[in-house]
Parts: structure tokens; C-alpha cells; sequence
């Protein structure tokens, strides 16, 4: 064989190694992103506080109080 067909038969060799990598690649990802999609949808009831819903059940859609605890060091500064 010579030296240029050891060379184009690398390059296209490798070329389709990439192809087929970013395939199973963009295949895997997709898999995982659904898996952990999936798996938060199922853990959304159970990740907020009770006090985040009303008598009914109902996620409370309206501006809650907040409170922030600043230090007096911060206040100084």
C-alpha cells in the first residue's frame, strides 16, 4: 500500500469513528437529560415546604413575605 492510501484510509476511518462518537454521544445525553427530567417531575410534590400550598393542595401562585437576616458587619461596610 502505498503512503497516500495509509493516509486517506486513516483520515476517513477516522472521521467516522468521530461521527459515530457524536452520535452515541448526543444519544446518551438525551437519554440522561429525560432519565433526570423524569426523575424531578416525580420528586416536585415532595421538594417544596407545606407551607408553599393552600388548604386545597393548590401551589400558592401570589407574592409570599420573605425575610432576610443581615449581620451588622454587612451593615457597616
Amino acid at each position: 500500500m502505498t503512503e497516500t492510501l495509509l493516509i486517506y484510509i486513516s483520515i476517513t476511518s477516522s472521521f467516522i469513528f468521530l461521527c459515530i462518537g457524536v452520535l452515541a454521544g448526543w444519544t446518551a445525553n438525551e437519554v440522561k437529560h429525560d432519565h433526570l427530567y423524569a426523575k424531578e417531575i416525580e420528586e416536585h410534590d415532595a421538594a417544596f415546604h407545606p407551607e408553599m400550598y393552600n388548604n386545597q393542595g393548590q401551589w400558592i401562585n401570589e407574592e409570599l413575605l420573605s425575610v432576610r437576616f443581615i449581620d451588622q458587619e454587612d451593615l457597616e461596610d
